[in-house]
């Protein structure tokens, strides 16, 4: 029972969280963000030099964790990146190690689906949204345009289906990145129902009873808010109060 347990999703999820939640406790300087196999270590110093010194403090204790319950983790798909005020530059840190292999410092890394930059603008992420949103049109389009075979009733329930939640995820809040969505969404629709040029996209979302993109993120941000508070978590309850985006007019 000590070490002979299987990994990964053959663990009996009681069993599972049982595991991650007995990594070693972190220090005031350091934070775990946990979410099933993926794990986030968040260090916090105003100097690069005692941000590493506090991470490989940490990722010694973590390593002889490991090697006590024989955890096996793929080292080559860890990344570190330092976030930090606009404007404010660091001389990249010497690359830390786990179990002699070396992590090095990157400008945008991935976790949980979500590209982060090193000064949190999201622009990476929205890119990465524009590209799989519109990969996602190009593989509907046969079903998608005018000469479809489907209602648009059921035309706009497609782009509600399998089209929007990528653009709701981890939704947006910069004014700009609302609207290089919201131009995706017009144009979508703009496709299901075959609409004229000169009927606006405004008229377009009235008529298909679809929100605009900053209204339904206003909507989702609304309901989710009162929940954080409730949450166990100090990294979810931090996550701020209700964002009141800027309307964005539905352009393109």
């Amino acid at each position: 029972m000590r070490a002979d347990v299987a990994q990964g999703g053959l663990i009996f999820p009681v069993l599972f969280s049982l595991y991650v939640n007995d990594m070693p406790s972190p220090s005031h300087h350091v934070e775990l963000a946990l979410y099933a196999g993926d794990k986030a270590i968040i260090v916090t110093s105003r100097k690069p030099t005692l941000l590493v010194s506090y991470l490989e403090s940490y990722l010694n204790e973590l390593q002889r964790w490991l090697s006590e319950w024989r955890i096996a983790i793929n080292v080559s798909k860890s990344t570190a990146i330092i976030f930090a005020r606009t404007g404010r530059r660091f001389i990249q840190p010497r690359p830390v190690t786990l179990f002699g292999e070396l992590t090095q410092w990157v400008d945008t890394t991935r976790y949980l689906e979500l590209t982060l930059d090193t000064r949190l603008t999201c622009s990476p992420h929205i890119d990465q949204v524009r590209k799989n949103t519109a990969q996602r049109m190009g593989t509907l389009g046969l079903l998608l345009n005018r000469k479809s075979d489907l209602s648009v009733r059921n035309e706009v329930l497609l782009y509600k289906q399998l089209i929007r939640p990528m653009m709701y995820y981890a939704r947006p809040a910069a004014r700009t990145h609302v609207r290089r969505l919201q131009v995706l969404q017009s144009k979508c629709l703009r496709l299901a129902t075959g609409s004229l040029l000169n009927v606006s996209n405004r008229q377009i979302h009235e008529d298909l009873g679809v929100p605009l993109f900053a209204d339904r993120i206003s909507a989702l941000t609304a309901s989710f808010d009162p929940k954080l508070a409730e949450m166990g978590k100090p990294l979810v309850r931090q996550l701020g109060r209700y964002l009141h985006l800027p309307r964005v007019d539905p352009v393109a």
